[in-house]
């Protein structure tokens, strides 16, 4: 009997497209995509404040981007990413949860969506032969773009800025924004991950060898090109010496319910005294925090409604002129006024003290010099209040302001009310309009509203006011973004540039931390605030209630903060700094052009998304055009 032989069939690749790949087991293949989001989500919480171990951002993303290549489950990539995008949030924005619970919840809900956003794309332009060396950082930047300006923005822990403290590496950020230096870094991380895909290939996809080998040269280079550029700034800057700023940091933690903090009382007298102290070392401008003490001064609503408005009680009236009478006096180096009011504050306080005796309250406030001190040119955050007693709704509008007393004690006319307001701390979206029901909901909601019988809402902004400041050096012109507005790339630098022109000579960021104790909120706002200044080429002074206070000179360095016995954090961390703030006269591509990098990168990532749309509805087509022919068939 003859024997018969039998060809050997070659063995199945990658490229054999005909043949379906047979996946792993879901047991498996799950393990594997939540082992690598875990180690993902460790690497990118270790490399930001307080921990700062930004070398495993170089790395960090890699482990989730190889998971979302490699799996063969599409719903297990995606529904592992958001899943690991949520607790992402929900550990790294805990700071959050005492300002509002709720919100903290639902924000890290809505950030967690952008990581299976992110890998719809990368695994659409690998499904289209481009390798996450390209994928990874054009869709992260993409997401991170949208992350800046979609519901308001948000635009914390981009991937940048665990690199604030490499001044060198991080001067790209003129050109193209924060982005650019987050582009560099994921570069790297794809092509991480195509080396991992060539030692274990994806069960649809071949390894790209040609572009591994270009990734490779590129990612090499972008990091040369952005070092030797970062030098070369750094090296050639020439800054001037600006004016003197005093920075002025107590520590006056705040809560979301009654009675949310110290007695207003207290907190005006040991500013006051806080900045007295300032003012002897002869500031050209001394800056206090945003609503440091919460009063009512803006001088047009003093000086005119001498009553009690609707939604302004009469005592609240009356704090606030008293306020803004003693700041004046203040600033003209009289403090016999306000030692004045301090005594009677003292008496109000021990009267709080028989009516409250479970309240820990001070029995004594502490006094300015009674000489007086030097005159003094002051900022403030401070509510401002306009009426409207013909409009229906509201008859009243308030404001989160930025005052500026001159030294001989005049409020200026203008003042800086904040553009960006924060949803839900400061504004309730659906204030108009016919969804104004929804608003009344969702006002119930907020702590703030004392379940819905306080209408608490602010009023934006409508201009970013440049105030002058005369000094015996010069005129200097600055802007002062309150509180959040630093972290928002378009609003500083619109507040900067007009286009080619510089509209700002250097800035002053008032804010007020108080509302996230003494968290890791505290160094990750100062780390954002760092880019602004280098995208804008611009000198940012700091005056920031519970910290961080303090310099940032036009390259990004952070100097002159406020300390207590070496601590920047903490409870007690209270003092003052006065230090020249830094003048540049470079141009800046990215203040003149903004976001274009990013969003160039947008265009490309939502090419793919279409793409991703279109072809799933063509699919479908196919499918159900084929069922109609295959019934068609069966009739005939």
């Amino acid at each position: 009997m003859k024997k018969t032989t039998v060809a050997k069939q070659p063995a199945r690749t990658n490229k054999d497209a005909t043949i379906p790949p047979t996946p792993p087991s879901l047991r498996r293949e799950a393990g594997l995509v939540l082992s690598l989001c875990a180690v993902s989500m460790t690497c990118l919480s270790l490399s930001f404040s307080p921990y700062e171990l930004w070398p495993l951002m170089v790395v960090g993303l890699a482990p989730w981007a190889f998971a979302v290549c490699h799996a063969a489950r599409p719903w297990l990539v995606y529904w592992g990413s958001f899943l690991a995008g949520w607790v992402f949030f929900l550990v790294n924005l805990v700071w959050l949860m005492p300002a509002t619970g709720l919100g903290y919840v639902a924000l890290a809900f809505y950030l967690a969506m952008y990581w299976p956003l992110a890998a719809w794309a990368i695994r659409t332009g690998q499904r289209r032969g481009v390798s996450p060396i390209w994928a990874l950082p054009i869709v992260w930047v993409a997401c991170e773009l949208l992350r800046a300006w979609v519901m308001s923005g948000f635009p914390w822990f981009f991937v940048a800025h665990a690199f604030y403290k490499q001044l060198a590496f991080i001067q790209i950020s003129d050109l193209t924004g924060a982005y650019g230096v987050s582009f560099v870094i994921l570069l790297i991380n794809g092509v991480l991950v195509e080396l991992f895909l060539l030692r274990w290939p994806a069960a649809a996809f071949a390894p790209r060898r040609r572009q591994l080998a270009v990734g490779v040269v590129v990612a090499v280079l972008a990091v040369i090109a952005s070092l030797g550029y970062g030098s070369y700034r750094i090296r050639t800057a020439q800054f001037r010496e600006g004016p003197r700023v005093a920075v002025v940091q107590h520590d006056f933690p705040l809560r979301s319910q009654p009675p949310y903090g110290d007695p207003f009382e207290v907190v005006f007298a040991r500013y006051l005294a806080l900045g007295a102290a300032a003012a002897q070392t002869a500031p050209d401008l001394l800056v206090f925090p945003e609503t440091a003490w919460n009063a009512v001064q803006n001088i047009d609503f003093l000086e005119v409604e001498r009553r009690a408005a609707e939604g302004v009680s009469a005592a609240a009236w009356l704090f606030g002129s008293r306020c803004h009478s003693t700041v004046a006096a203040f600033a003209r180096g009289d403090y016999g006024p306000a030692n004045e009011m301090i005594a009677e504050l003292e008496r109000i306080l021990k009267v709080l003290q028989h009516q409250k005796p479970d309240q820990s309250l001070p029995s004594s406030l502490p006094r300015l010099p009674a000489g007086g001190g030097p005159p003094v040119t002051i900022v403030l955050g401070s509510q401002s209040v306009e009426t409207f007693p013909e409009s229906a709704y509201p008859p009243i509008k308030r404001y989160n302001s930025a005052l500026l007393y001159d030294r001989d004690g005049t409020q200026r006319r203008v003042r800086y009310d904040k553009n960006h307001l924060v949803p839900f701390g400061e504004v309730v979206p659906f204030r108009y309009g016919r969804l104004h029901w929804l608003y009344r909901w969702l006002n119930s909601l907020s702590p703030f509203s004392r379940g819905g019988e306080v209408d608490y809402s602010l009023t934006p902004g409508r201009e970013l006011t440049v105030f002058t400041l005369e000094t015996d050096s010069g005129t200097y012109r600055f802007g002062t973004p309150i509180c959040y507005e630093d972290v928002l790339p378009y609003v500083v630098r619109h507040y900067v540039w007009d286009g080619a022109d510089r509209r700002t000579d250097f800035l002053t960021n008032i804010s007020n931390d108080g509302w996230f104790l003494h968290s890791a909120e505290l160094p990750q706002h100062l780390a954002i605030c760092a880019f602004r200044a280098v995208e804008n080429r611009v000198g940012i002074a700091r005056a920031v209630n519970t910290g961080i206070s303090g310099f940032i000179d036009p390259n990004g360095r952070i100097y002159s903060l406020v300390e207590t016995d070496g601590r920047l954090i903490g409870p007690g961390v209270i003092g003052f700094r006065t230090d020249h703030v830094y003048l540049d006269q470079r141009r800046s591509l990215y203040g003149r052009f903004g976001d274009w990098f990013a969003g160039a990168c947008l265009v490309v990532t939502c090419v793919a998304w279409l793409e991703a749309v279109c072809a799933r509805w063509i699919a479908s087509l196919h499918r159900h055009w084929g069922a109609f022919r295959e019934r068609r068939r069966k009739k005939c």
